[in-house]
């Protein structure tokens, strides 16, 4: 069975659960800071999930949200995972049903004094990860977060965007081919981009 033809069988995660599920995470993470100039994503985002599961959304349902499980191969033989999603949100609508969230570190001081923007992990290793299908295959939808490390986030979203539109091919983007402000959530700081999802392995 191909992918499309499993997607066929698979309902998508509801539209409805993901403006809470956006608003949850920007309601969490207004307060969050990191505790050292090299804090790494995954201790971030422990302390960030933290937050998100005293939220009512996540704390009461009907929404779940896990953090960093593993991501199981669709072949059954394989002694490895495809990867880890971050953060995972599921509505009791089966295994496959899920919102994902990958986060990335932006504009950080690495240790020799050099800024690293941190938008080619952000596209390379986050964005295309959905694109490709490695995570949420049969999904339509997925968010990215990026951890912002100097505060700058005009700038952050201005190297992102770049990167973005030097990549539209591989991202398979629709246009306008770069990051817009959201539909989903309109008049919040959130961007979003579109993709054509119909080439995913």
């Amino acid at each position: 069975m191909t992918s499309n033809e499993a997607a066929a069988f698979i309902p998508l995660f509801p539209k409805k659960h993901i403006p809470p599920v956006l608003s949850s995470i920007y309601q969490a993470s207004v307060t969050l800071r990191k505790k050292t100039a090299n804090d790494r994503e995954d201790w971030i985002t422990r302390r960030l999930y933290f937050r998100l599961i005293r939220i009512p959304t996540f704390r009461d349902g009907p929404l779940d949200i896990r953090l960093q499980p593993e991501i199981v191969f669709h072949d059954s033989d394989a002694d490895s995972p495809a990867g880890r999603i971050d953060l995972l949100v599921s509505c009791g609508h089966g295994y496959e049903v899920y919102f994902a969230i990958e986060a990335k570190r932006l504009r950080v001081r690495l240790s020799n004094g050099r800024l690293d923007s941190g938008s080619d992990k952000y596209v390379n290793n986050g964005m295309m990860r959905f694109v490709t299908g490695q995570y949420a295959p049969f999904m339509e939808a997925g968010a990215m977060l990026g951890y912002v490390f100097d505060g700058k986030t005009n700038l952050a979203r201005s190297a992102v965007n770049k990167y973005v539109k030097s990549k539209a091919k591989e991202l398979r983007l629709k246009p306008p081919k770069q990051l817009m402000r959201s539909h989903v959530l309109p008049g919040m700081p959130l961007d979003e981009t579109r993709h054509d999802s119909r080439k995913r392995a």
